[in-house]
């Protein structure tokens, strides 16, 4: 990491590593090969230490996935619960770590799958992950963007499908709801 650009990152990572948990609405645009319209999906996505992400889509269907470092959990909307093993999933897998290393600070674990390039300032960087060869068979890139947080995240897999999430109206120690913490119980 850049010793110029990495004092964006350091703040940036103090102030989330202060929070318990992190609220925040998302808008999800993936684009896959395969389909000539991309798929774009709205929900929230929580973020508790010690615990896990919640990503919880809205619309146009309803489905939360519940990652956690050793796996990810799908419920649907009637509560079924599916758990993968997270080398079942790895792209899925790796962005909820992203998520975590992110939300943690813990620049340590980017920096141990990731070539880590930072630029920028608090008020708007820019974190470029490149990843290591373990995970470069199924990832090509994943670029985060923000300020006061992160504002973007751009995946781009190695077989050429690429999505892009825009957060909004993040919030910080908000407390989980009784749904939330159901959610990430394992």
């Amino acid at each position: 990491m850049p010793a110029h650009a990495a004092p964006a990152l350091v703040q940036l990572t103090a102030r989330l590593d202060q929070a318990g948990v992190i609220h925040a609405d998302f808008v999800q645009t993936k684009t896959l090969q395969a389909l000539k319209r991309p798929l774009r999906t709205s929900g929230q996505l929580v973020f508790a230490r010690g615990q896990g992400v919640l990503w919880r889509i809205e619309k146009p269907y309803q489905a939360s996935y519940a990652l956690s470092a050793d796996s990810v959990t799908e419920i649907g909307p009637d509560g079924a619960r599916r758990v993968r093993a997270a080398r079942d999933v790895p792209a899925l897998a790796q962005v909820g770590r992203v998520f975590q290393a992110i939300f943690q600070g813990d620049t340590q674990d980017l920096a141990e799958h990731f070539t880590v390039t930072v630029s920028g300032d608090t008020g708007h960087w820019r974190v470029n992950l490149a990843p290591k060869p373990e995970l470069a068979r199924f990832l090509k890139s994943i670029v985060a963007h923000g300020g006061h947080f992160l504002d973007l995240i751009e995946v781009d897999e190695a077989q050429g499908d690429r999505t892009r999430i825009e957060f909004r109206n993040s919030r910080l120690d908000a407390p989980l709801t009784d749904a939330e913490a159901g959610l990430l119980r394992h």
